[in-house]
């Protein structure tokens, strides 16, 4: 199987190649190598073609049992892990590369969006052209932005944004928060690409049937976001067992906050009203909200990269099993292979595990 997928990211880089000069596909297979847990690997095209050959498109990897039940027979419950929709926002990205790589689904299914605004990463505030890099041990990360190319887009900025199913009191944004993925959903299949993203994402959810969704983000270290939980009011429970959970194992204290009307666009509040259990969880980033260039990451004195990273496993791990056990009709959804400390993330990003 770990052949068959190294030879399938093989072909999208070929094929990407010809037909634009970097898809989504192209720029994740660069960064991570699936591990013996991915069971299918698949573009978010397969969900709304109008993304196809575009710097949008991006690899969706199936954890765990591929199968979505026989008929009239039960599901397996799934998860879904979505990270990089803002490309700026690191340690997501790199907690659901690990999982990529290291995890393992033995019951139910997961399924991960490393990057699921790939046109984000693609260029940065300093350099419109191209991104910032990372390096970490032999690995090159992508250090994006957090909008979408405009160079990317099918359209240009409006003068004024609204997220598309905001109520009609709902005040106007900037029109470049038109190209923010995190204001776009449910998404529009004949809006700009971003909103096209937020479209297959949300079918892709849809025909995976995702019960549980955590969207993995950072925040800037003086943001009232950082070390959050957000969730729609009747998921606060399970958020509330996941904070003690994430607290014995990390000593972080996460707060929560109910998500709302003001939300509209959001992905924990329009992935709720489809019946998932969705959660977005927020770590810092000390080069945050400029993403100074001079900023160091991974040994950063006051948010070290391996914590930001590890905390954000733990959130996982937390959340999904609080949710799925709040899930009364759910069945057996495990998860293997998280780190037990910091300090084994550390090693893994510095290349030495």
């Amino acid at each position: 199987m770990k052949r068959l997928l190294a030879a399938w990211c093989f072909l999208v880089v070929f094929s990407s190649v010809q037909v634009h000069a970097q898809t989504g596909l192209e720029l994740v297979c660069s960064e991570v190598v699936a591990g013996e847990g991915v069971t299918a690997v698949r573009p978010l095209s397969d969900f709304f073609p109008g993304l196809r050959g575009t710097p949008f498109d991006t690899p969706v990897f199936v954890m765990g049992d591929g199968a979505r039940g026989t008929e009239g027979a039960e599901a397996p419950p799934c998860a879904a892990i979505v990270a990089g929709t803002h490309a700026n926002e690191i340690a997501g990205v790199l907690a659901s590369y690990w999982i990529i790589e290291r995890c393992r689904v033995p019951e139910g299914r997961l399924v991960v969006v490393p990057r699921v605004n790939a046109s984000g990463a693609t260029w940065s505030l300093q350099d419109a052209s191209g991104p910032r890099f990372l390096e970490l041990g032999s690995r090159t990360i992508r250090y994006g932005t957090r909008l979408s190319n405009p160079a990317q887009e099918r359209l240009a900025d409006p003068g004024s944004f609204v997220p598309p199913q905001a109520s009609g009191n709902f005040p106007a944004l900037a029109g470049q928060e038109a190209r923010n993925l995190n204001r776009q959903y449910p998404g529009r299949q004949d809006g700009n690409r971003t909103a096209q993203t937020a479209y297959a994402l949300t079918l892709m959810l849809q025909a995976e049937e995702v019960r549980i969704a955590l969207d993995l983000h950072e925040a800037s270290m003086t943001s009232s976001l950082v070390w959050s939980m957000i969730t729609r009011p009747e998921h606060l429970d399970a958020a509330a067992l996941a904070a003690l959970d994430i607290e014995d194992e990390t000593g972080v204290s996460f707060h929560l906050e109910d998500s709302r009307d003001e939300f509209a666009g959001y992905s924990h509040w329009e992935w709720g009203k489809l019946g998932i259990s969705a959660f977005l969880v927020e770590t810092p980033n000390p080069a945050q909200p400029t993403d100074d260039p001079t900023i160091e990451q991974l040994h950063n004195a006051a948010a070290p990269l391996a914590k930001r990273v590890y905390v954000h496993l733990c959130a996982a791990k937390a959340l999904i099993a609080n949710a799925a056990d709040l899930l009364q009709d759910a069945g057996a959804l495990r998860i293997e292979g998280f780190p037990s400390s910091v300090e084994e993330v550390g090693r893994w990003l510095e290349g030495t595990l």
